[in-house]
């Protein structure tokens, strides 16, 4: 519906009839002094009616208090679905000042940041590896999950030792209502969710998710012309009991994994992977009259296996990081803190195995200054120790609102720590990457960062524009310089190949959301510089992050002509990412020789993509809904260029390859059943 009234019969003065409801209460206020002494029963009234009406709000996206972005995981069911599925984390990039990634990116970029830089969750607990399928597909189903609330910076002395922002995944945390099922089935993977009320205070949520891509996809699903045999599964399990009114128990458990085998031919062999994430948490809750606390003991672990089968030998990748933690968490009104305590485990090739243990508290206040205008103030003091030396931090934060229901101003000024790196060899997807830790050579990570932004609704709260600007400072930032080789060859010295340097990112984003109708989404646009300069002779000056967009242009579309239709639609344009172009190539005794130019001073041609999808919805019998949806990816077919490679001509001269995705457009189809 466009609108909703309320009509209230039976309440007009009997000397007011014919009188509009502002005029009438405006007269009933000024003429109260001259009737004070009049007795109550002079006061009849015989209204005939007053409407109110108002637009319906139908966006699926609302901004909190710290201006983080929540996203009603309940509506995802509306917005646009490729491959079947509405993918959070591909939603997630659609968002203003969130990098879009092209096919085989992982990662989110939030604000400029790397992806080392964010962190993404499950109630609260870190997951350190989020894609499926080379990150085509998140590790989240969107099904488990009540909200999910994306933070482009610090909001608070609670956020993360983290300089970028975070992607948190929420469950509902109440007992579940009532016992429903759903199945989803699609030509990439089929999911189902089951919700069971096991008693007046017991209730649980299991999700099953299992891939079947290379039954109907593996004539197309190669790289760079040769075959990949590729699957996934993941679970998530929620169990929650209440033992009174204040008091409650919570387990979480995810479990996800990726296997993988890419033939690369005879010159280097075959690649075989499997990888995957495991958490399980235990929560308590408790609910006081003056304040809450919540208390979070948890283990949440990656690990990759990862083998090179080449002619001479096979060689072996392994990485991988454990984290065992124990967080509180209290809340009072105006204020609020908390501590965490946990205990990093970290293994790789060239760092061996590593121990580190790291402790925070903070404290975070809030103070109304004026009407609509509030303060909030936080501090955060961190202690790390790796190798038994021992690092500490103190961060504090600031944020001001001014928000009076038609337009909305907010500025932040805050700091974070980071204390462990990671290095990578790529962002193609694969599970290569590995941490490292702070110590006495290796400082820790450090970040600055001040955000203004702003809001204003527009007609009648149909629409409502948001803009903001964002500049941070990084320090201390350390990047890998090796190559995969380095890692398969021999024993690798990570610190050999480690730059010290630091980086900026700065850039604004205007956003325009489009509230109600049958027609919702948004139009947003994002300009970002984040720049990076390094302690090495070939990257002599300032140079782009790998993953700099300076121009992003993204429109999402949801159109509901009928109860029974539904359609939506993406779409994306982009700068192209940098690379570092060859300028000769010489072969000398069979050994290729590359002379390279400015470091990532050229780009891949501006990313393009389109993607529609249509769901046709009906109720059956017994009250079972059903849903139909067809989704065609990149339907345009635009071929984007992901990245290059240089090929050799018989003549001894070079060309660049350009590497493109398994396919120009991708259409898939699903069926939706909720019981």
């Amino acid at each position: 519906m466009t609108f909703f009234k309320t009509t209230i019969k039976h309440f007009t003065p009997l000397s007011c009839r014919g009188v509009g409801s502002g005029a009438l209460f405006l007269l009933c206020a000024l003429s109260s002094p001259a009737v004070a002494q009049v007795d109550e029963s002079a006061w009849s009234f015989s209204l005939d009616s007053i409407t109110v009406s108002a637009w319906r709000d139908r966006r699926a996206t609302r901004d909190d208090a710290q201006g983080a972005t929540v996203w009603d995981m309940r509506r995802m069911d509306e917005m646009p679905q490729v491959f079947g599925t509405a993918d959070p984390i591909r939603l997630v990039q659609m968002l203003p000042g969130v990098q879009t990634n092209s096919e085989y990116r992982s990662g989110i970029n939030i604000q400029g940041c790397d992806n080392q830089h964010n962190r993404v969750t499950i109630d609260g607990v870190t997951v350190w590896n989020v894609n499926h399928l080379l990150g085509l597909y998140s590790t989240f189903n969107a099904e488990h999950f009540a909200t999910a609330r994306i933070a482009r910076g610090v909001t608070g002395a609670a956020s993360a030792n983290h300089l970028g922002g975070t992607l948190a995944m929420e469950t509902a945390g109440a007992l579940a209502d009532s016992t429903r099922i759903t199945l989803d089935a699609g030509l990439i993977a089929t999911s189902g969710t089951a919700q069971w009320v096991l008693g007046r205070r017991t209730s649980a949520t299991i999700s099953l998710r299992e891939s079947h891509v290379n039954l109907l996809y593996s004539n197309w699903l190669k790289a760079d012309g040769e075959p990949l045999r590729y699957r996934f599964h993941d679970a998530n399990v929620t169990l929650r009991h209440e033992m009174n009114g204040r008091n409650a128990l919570q387990l979480d458990f995810y479990n996800g994994a990726d296997v993988a085998h890419f033939q690369t031919g005879a010159t280097w062999g075959d690649l075989r992977g499997r990888w995957g994430n495991t958490l399980a948490a235990l929560h308590w809750s408790h609910a006081a009259p003056s304040a809450k606390i919540r208390t979070t003991a948890y283990v949440t672990k990656f690990r990759n296996r990862l083998r090179l089968d080449m002619p001479d030998g096979a060689r072996r990748l392994p990485n991988g990081i454990r984290d065992l933690g124990l967080k509180t968490e209290l809340a009072g009104g105006w204020w609020s803190g908390g501590a965490e305590l946990v205990r990093h485990d970290l293994r790789g090739n060239g760092i061996g195995q590593k121990r580190a243990t790291e402790g925070a508290l903070w404290v975070d206040g809030s103070v109304t200054l004026a009407n609509d205008l509030r303060l909030d103030g936080g501090l955060r003091s961190s202690i790390f120790v790796a190798d038994g030396t021992p690092l500490y931090a103190l961060d504090p934060s600031l944020h001001l609102r001014y928000d009076n229901g038609t337009w909305m101003a907010a500025a932040t000024l805050a700091t974070r720590h980071q204390f462990l790196h990671q290095g990578a060899f790529s962002d193609c997807g694969l599970p290569t990457d590995f941490w490292f830790v702070a110590d006495g050579s290796r400082r820790a990570q450090r970040g600055t960062e001040c955000t203004l932004s702003g809001a204003v609704w527009l007609a009648e709260r149909r629409y409502r524009l948001a803009a903001d600007v964002f500049l941070r400072r990084l320090t201390h930032q350390l990047t890998y310089d090796g190559s995969l080789f380095d890692f398969v060859t021999s024993a690798n010295d990570i610190d050999a190949h480690l730059l010290h340097g630091r980086g900026t990112n700065h850039g604004a984003s205007l956003t325009l959301h489009k509230c109600a109708g049958r027609l919702t989404g948004w139009a947003s646009y994002t300009f970002t510089r984040a720049r990076r300069r390094f302690d090495a002779a070939h990257r002599p000056s300032t140079y782009p992050a790998h993953h700099e967009r300076p121009h992003e242009l993204n429109l999402v579309a949801t159109y509901a002509p009928t109860r029974h239709w539904q359609f939506s639609a993406t779409a994306v344009y982009a700068s192209g990412t940098p690379f570092t172009p060859a300028r000769t190539l010489a072969i000398i005794n069979t050994n290729v020789i590359v002379t390279y130019g400015d470091y990532n001073s050229a780009r891949l041609k501006p990313y393009a993509r389109l993607d529609l999808a249509g769901s046709y919805l009906w109720r059956g019998r017994r009250g079972l809904s059903h849903a139909v949806n067809v989704s065609l990816y990149n339907a345009t077919g635009r071929d984007n260029e992901l990245f290059y490679y240089l090929r050799t001509r018989s003549d001894g001269s070079f060309a660049y390859r350009p590497v493109r995705y398994i396919m120009r457009a991708l259409p898939s189809v699903s069926y939706k059943l909720k019981m």
